[in-house]
């Protein structure tokens, strides 16, 4: 067998891996170029080992699949992808990169198996999707539609009034108000809000305003890529 017949795929399963891997490390991610180039020439290998790593075995032999290992890795790297996925205050951290492992693994399957522009097409869909698709979604974030919490702490009873004016003016309707705890100086309100405004606007708008002290939100079940 010539050594190019091994080398080649890997080689490819690399690049490709590294290339994936290098947009995670762009964005700040946690799984960037080694994680994504190892799991990618791994699991290269291992769909190798199963096509050219027992040759003594005839072709047709009752038992043997030599998909068989692929199968196992397609399994295996459930519980890698599950590692980077973690739930903090209402918010899921994680999943595009778990995703991203996922895919590397079916590019890298695929070189393995010599689908060699079927995992390059993958590789090149995959940062089109990850990262051609950052622009788009700001755009629909802006008129998404929100749901979270609003925790304010101010020191005049006429901020939380033009707070609350503000947050009707930016397209948020207010549908629960808590107050909290005071000192008698400054005090804590919390708004549960609703609306297709824009977040940042509102509580940059809000921090403006006089004797609001603080300004925190939080979004309820949202997901960072």
């Amino acid at each position: 067998m010539e050594i190019w017949t091994y080398l080649g795929p890997l080689g490819l399963a690399l690049l490709l891996g590294l290339a994936v891997g290098a947009e995670r490390e762009w964005q700040g991610k946690p799984a960037g170029m080694r994680t994504h180039g190892l799991i990618a020439v791994g699991a290269c290998l291992f769909v190798l080992a199963g096509r050219y790593g027992f040759p003594e075995i005839i072709a047709g032999t009752p038992g043997v699949d030599p998909a068989r290992i692929a199968a196992q890795v397609v399994t295996g790297i459930g519980f890698l992808g599950a590692g980077v996925i973690f739930f903090h205050r209402n918010i899921v951290h994680g999943m595009t990169t778990a995703a991203s492992i996922w895919s590397t693994t079916a590019i890298a399957v695929a070189c393995g198996a010599g689908l060699y522009w079927a995992g390059v097409a993958v590789a090149v869909a995959q940062l089109g999707v990850v990262a051609g698709l950052a622009p788009v979604e700001e755009i629909i974030a802006r008129h998404a539609k929100h749901t979270g919490r609003l925790e304010l702490r101010y020191t005049a009873s006429s901020a939380l009034t033009t707070a609350l004016a503000k947050c009707t003016d930016l397209g948020f309707k207010v549908t629960e108000v808590d107050d909290g705890d005071g000192d008698g100086f400054e005090r804590t309100t919390a708004f549960v809000l609703s609306g297709r405004g824009t977040v940042a606007d509102l509580t940059a708008e809000l921090r403006t305003i006089e004797g609001m002290e603080g300004v925190k939100y939080r979004e309820e079940g949202a997901e960072t890529l």
